[in-house]
C-alpha cells in the first residue's frame, strides 16, 4: 500500500492507498496484537491512535499546531547545540536536574535553549527539560484520544 503525504501521487489503485493513521494502527496491531493505544511521533506531527481488537482505528487525535515536539523539533535542537540527533537522548539521561522549558514553539524553544545556556544551565539538564516538554505534549494528545488502554505501542521516527 501507499501511505503518508505523498500517497496520492503513487500509481496504485485507490484501494491500495491508506492513511498513515490506519497504517500505524494496523501495523502496531500486527506486531503486537494486544495493542489498543498507539503513539506515533514522526518528523512533522504527533498522533494518538486507539484501535480495536482487530487493529481498526476507533479514535485518533493529532497535534493541532506546528511540528513542536516532533522529530523536526529534535533536529532543530540538535543543530542549535551542534550535536548529532543520536546524542540528545543519552545526554538528557545524564541530567541531574530538569530545566523547565516553557515554549511549545520550535523557534522559541531554540531561543529559550540559548538563554538557558547563557545562564550557565548544563546542556544535559536543558535536554531533559526539552524531552519532558515532548512527553507532556504527547500525553495531552493521548488523553484527548481516550487515554492509554491495554497495551501501548510507540511508533514513528522519534520512537527510536
Amino acid at each position: 500500500v501507499g501511505t503518508g503525504y505523498g500517497r496520492v501521487r503513487l500509481p496504485f489503485p485507490k484501494e491500495h492507498i491508506r492513511s498513515e493513521i490506519l497504517c500505524h494502527g494496523l501495523g502496531a496491531h500486527m506486531m503486537y496484537p494486544g495493542t489498543r493505544t498507539v503513539l506515533d511521533i514522526g518528523g512533522q506531527d504527533t498522533k494518538g491512535i486507539q484501535v480495536d481488537a482487530a487493529g481498526i482505528v476507533e479514535n485518533f487525535q493529532m497535534n493541532d499546531r506546528c511540528a513542536a515536539g516532533c522529530g523536526r523539533y529534535l533536529g532543530y535542537i540538535a543543530d542549535e547545540m551542534n550535536m548529532g540527533l543520536h546524542e540528545l537522548g543519552p545526554l538528557a539521561m545524564a541530567s541531574t536536574k530538569q530545566v523547565r522549558i516553557n515554549s511549545t514553539c520550535t523557534v522559541f524553544a531554540g531561543a529559550e535553549l540559548r538563554d538557558r545556556l547563557a545562564l550557565g544551565e548544563k546542556r544535559e539538564d536543558i535536554l531533559a527539560g526539552l524531552h519532558r516538554a515532548i512527553i507532556l505534549r504527547a500525553m495531552s494528545i493521548l488523553s484527548r484520544a481516550g487515554g492509554v488502554k491495554d497495551q501501548f505501542t510507540f511508533t514513528g521516527g522519534v520512537a527510536q
